[in-house]
């Protein structure tokens, strides 16, 4: 009975440290363990929902979760970041110039190990050695990258701190807040001038009506797609008149092909034409994209401002 005990014990032994191996293995390979990194962006999706009331996002900042980091793990070891869109917290080190400034850890004292942000539409100076919250993409400091990031922006450091950040992180800050909450980055909404407020008062009109116009199309409606599709085309025909009084004449072709989209619409429901109506739908969303997309601008608030430069 000895000897059956104890090659229990040894067949059990090599049995329980063969499972330990193999479970071992197992989890250092399992997708499901994350990396440092990945707790990190983990983290930050979790607490998506702490931050301040969420609005339209900042311009170039992507559908995904921000890594959240602090100036000292930035300056230690940037590289786990670079490309990353972050949530970076530090002491502002200094102001060096009207769209940059410099983060460190200690707000007490200099460590020289300070990170440079750069921030195109920063609205007021940083309060020197009070926190920020910044939030954008991180990327190593270069001229050239720099500038193909941010297309309308000139960098105004000195030629000192340009040597200086040479190679070193910097975060292109789409938003600073301070401790106050106050995003300092955020431009201003413009107030609406007469002629934004003319172009409102028919886009108004407009997309609700396209997309009536696909609906009763859809359904097979034929007097509530004309009624609608008659709402279109007076509606383009206001703004081909809107653009032409503005000599914009790329503006007034968007227009012109919008109106003879939706007259197309018409003429092939009088002929009860209901599925060559269709065809005209498509078109007639690529014409607004086009004009849209060129001479509209977003605010923050959701309206939309002219842009007579396009």
């Amino acid at each position: 009975m000895k000897r059956s005990t104890k090659s229990t014990v040894i067949v059990a032994t090599v049995a329980l440290a063969a499972f330990v191996t193999s479970f071992s293995a197992t989890i250092a390979s399992s997708p499901a363990v994350l990396s440092a990194k990945g707790l990190a962006e983990a983290g930050a999706s979790a607490e998506a929902g702490q931050g301040p009331p969420q609005g339209p996002p900042p311009a170039g900042t992507p559908p995904k979760p921000l890594v959240p980091v602090a100036a000292s793990s930035v300056a230690n070891n940037p590289d786990p970041y670079v490309n990353e869109y972050v949530t970076m917290t530090g002491a502002v080190e200094a102001n060096l110039s009207r769209t940059s400034f410099s983060v460190d850890q200690d707000k007490t004292k200099p460590t020289g190990k300070d990170v440079l942000v750069i921030a195109p539409t920063l609205q007021k100076p940083t309060d020197v050695n009070a926190y920020v919250t910044v939030i954008g993409q991180l990327i190593k400091f270069d001229e050239k990258e720099v500038a193909a990031k941010l297309k309308d922006y000139q960098i105004d450091l000195s030629a000192a701190d340009v040597a200086k950040f040479k190679g070193k992180p910097v975060v292109l800050a789409t938003a600073v807040i301070n401790t106050a909450g106050i995003d300092i980055a955020k431009k201003p909404i413009p107030p609406m001038t007469a002629d934004d407020l003319a172009l409102q008062k028919i886009m108004t009109k407009l997309p609700p009506a396209q997309g009536a116009v696909r609906k009763t199309l859809d359904s097979k409606d034929v007097p509530g797609a004309k009624e609608q599709a008659t709402i279109v085309k007076d509606a383009f025909t206001q703004i081909e008149t809107f653009f032409k009084a503005k000599n914009n004449a790329e503006a007034t072709k968007w227009a012109t092909e919008g109106r003879n989209h939706a007259e197309a619409i018409l003429v092939n429901l009088g002929l009860n034409n209901v599925e060559a109506a269709k065809t005209s739908i498509t078109p007639l969303g690529a014409t607004c994209a086009s004009c849209h997309g060129k001479y509209r601008e977003r605010m923050d608030d959701g309206t939309f401002r002219l842009k007579i430069g396009g």
